[in-house]
């Protein structure tokens, strides 16, 4: 039962933040619970906030920037989609040289989610740029739930009482 602290901390914030998103439609659930799972596949503490953010920041940066060249020069085409693809994937794993982006499944989360809110937003409702900022915004929320839920069990443990002699 080690995991029942953590396991209720959890039950409880993705309930409320589910709840949330029905309250604030701009809010997007599954997008805010990509940053967290991305949070945990960090390390899930202090250190593995920063990096779980950055990552997926700069994967939805590096997502966007992928899919504004394939509108503008790619013209449908799958050849200029695979070139871009794999010119993707290799700087989001070649970054990994960078501490702060060492996360590489972080850039690829922050990618594929943007990837996949763009797809359900725009271009009928938002704009890349809008798209980009919903994910950030959302993904955002997602690592702070996470570095939440990770220290909620601690805030709330009962303190040990002393022994007396």
């Amino acid at each position: 039962m080690a995991f029942l602290p953590i396991s209720i901390s959890i039950g409880v914030l993705t309930g409320l933040w589910f709840f949330i998103t029905t309250q604030v439609t701009w809010l997007v659930a599954w997008v805010g619970f990509a940053g967290w799972a991305s949070f945990y596949y960090a390390g899930g503490n202090e250190d593995a906030l920063l990096k779980s953010i950055a990552a997926n920041i700069a994967g939805m940066i590096q997502g966007a920037i992928f899919f504004w060249l394939f509108l503008n020069i790619g013209n449908g085409s799958m050849v200029v989609l695979s070139v871009l693809i794999g010119a993707l994937c290799f700087v989001m794993t070649i970054e990994a040289n960078l501490p702060l982006l060492s996360a590489i499944p972080g850039q690829f989360v922050g990618a594929a989610v943007f990837f996949g809110n763009f797809a359900a937003h725009a271009p009928q409702q938002w704009g890349l740029i809008d798209v980009l900022v919903n994910t950030a915004v959302c993904m955002l929320i997602g690592n702070v739930a996470g570095i939440l839920s990770a220290k909620l069990p601690g805030w709330v443990k009962p303190k040990e009482k002393a022994a007396v002699a």
